[in-house]
């Protein structure tokens, strides 16, 4: 029997992978559970078996699935996926806001941007401050009018500070702030503090930095991530009480 060749392979891997990758993260298929048998999956999506075997060895390098003999494919717990892999983040944005990897982010954010922002006060040097300058400039440009430029300049603002602690795996982390950014933005839209007082923390921020306040740039980094805590408590407590009254 002939494969089906109504895509490129490489297209057609991508497309099988981000489904399943999504029905997977959205619950759909939990952790626990087979995926579907290779020919329903070839019949559903009309796809061939080489591009259904490499989807499916990619989602088990990301940790999201593990194939067994005689068993078949099953979805692997959360603790063993990959969580900050960019397609992972990528495919979740994609998906209703997940409140408690949402928290889980911003949490890594309290740990890690403060000792990122003392770092950069010792480590950062012109082109550092060049970078973060550029990315406050926008983020004053956009004012919240332009939420995507505003998202996309906050994150290069964070982004900057964390090249700048001049430590390779703080570094790593800026692909977690933009999905951070962005999932919480979609949740917390309505629940957010003045964006003025934020944006005068983000130059509080820059200022201690050029000024190698490294005590005073942890302090108002946290403050700063405090923000974005306080926003999502809120956001669940609204869920909640959403919840409660649908129920009632």
């Amino acid at each position: 029997m002939a494969e089906p060749r109504q895509r490129g392979q490489g297209g057609a891997r991508e497309i099988i992978t981000t489904t399943l990758a999504r029905m997977i993260l959205s619950g759909e298929i939990a952790p626990g559970e087979r995926l579907p048998t290779e020919e329903t999956l070839r019949t559903q999506m009309d796809v061939s078996r080489t591009a259904l075997r490499e989807s499916v060895r990619m989602l088990a390098a990301k940790g999201l699935v593990e194939s067994r003999p005689r068993v078949g494919t099953i979805v692997q717990p959360a603790a063993n996926w990959n969580h900050l892999d960019s397609e992972l983040l990528a495919w979740r944005e994609a998906l209703p806001p997940d409140l408690g990897f949402i928290r889980a982010l911003t949490e890594a954010r309290q740990v890690i941007e403060p000792a990122a922002a003392e770092m950069a006060a010792h480590r950062a040097d012109g082109t550092d401050l060049g970078r973060m300058e550029d990315a406050f400039r926008r983020m004053c440009a956009a004012r919240g009018d332009d939420i995507d430029e505003t998202v996309a300049a906050d994150e290069a603002f964070h982004y900057a500070i964390l090249m700048a602690s001049r430590n390779e795996i703080f570094s790593n982390f800026g692909a977690v702030i933009g999905s951070a950014l962005r999932m919480s933005f979609r949740l917390t839209t309505q629940a957010s503090e003045n964006f003025g007082a934020s944006l005068e923390t983000h130059r509080n921020v820059l200022e201690a930095i050029r000024m190698r306040e490294a005590e005073t740039a942890r302090h108002l980094m946290t403050e700063l991530i405090g923000v974005a805590a306080r926003d999502l408590t809120r956001a669940a407590e609204a869920r909640a009480g959403g919840a409660a009254v649908a129920g009632a």
